[in-house]
């Protein structure tokens, strides 16, 4: 007798794709990643980064404008206050209603349309321009028969970065971001 010798076929069993179980393991892995990114990143703090820059950068100009626009005035009018009498100061915000006109009747009531070295065509808005994130302008009362000679304007900074600025800037007020001639006065 003859021994023939067995063969034993394995077949393999082909599959293609993942199981639930290794897709729900890379799903949760992703998502860990994800929110670990969101709260390293803040998103809502680069947001108001970004407005707090905007409004530096728009009192920084006005700061600029304004100065050139003092002295650059010969005129024995108030160049702070445009339009307005001796003995009285002067006042605005950017929120609201009000005009972004630059030649004085907007809401800082200096004429900036008509100096030689300055270009404002319209005057800035704070970037949210809504309850106390607005601009704010204000000019000395000065004595009978003068004219103010000093100015302020405030504006609110809402970023953890920049908001140390607030109470050093020189201002009276740790809760707004000043600029001008006179930082008590508002």
């Amino acid at each position: 007798m003859k021994k023939t010798a067995q063969r034993f076929s394995f077949q393999r069993k082909e599959t293609s794709g993942f199981t639930l179980v290794e897709l729900l393991v890379v799903i949760a892995i992703i998502a860990i990643l994800a929110a670990v990114v969101v709260l390293i990143i803040n998103p809502l703090e680069l947001t108001r980064r970004g407005r707090d820059a905007a409004r530096l950068t728009d009192l920084a100009n006005l700061q600029q404008a304004i100065n050139v626009a003092v002295q650059e005035s010969t005129g024995t009018a108030s160049i702070l206050c445009a339009g307005v009498g001796a003995g009285t100061g002067c006042t605005g915000t950017s929120g609201g209603a009000a005009t972004r006109a630059s030649n004085g009747s907007g809401w800082v009531k200096v004429d900036l349309s008509s100096q030689n070295s300055v270009s404002v065509p319209t005057l800035p808005a704070d970037p949210l321009n809504t309850g106390v994130y607005v601009y704010t302008y204000t000019t000395n009362t000065p004595a009978a028969g003068q004219y103010p000679d000093k100015w302020e304007i405030n504006a609110v900074l809402e970023s953890q970065q920049q908001s140390g600025k607030m109470s050093t800037d020189g201002g009276n007020n740790n809760a707004v971001y000043e600029v001008g001639s006179d930082l008590v006065i508002i």
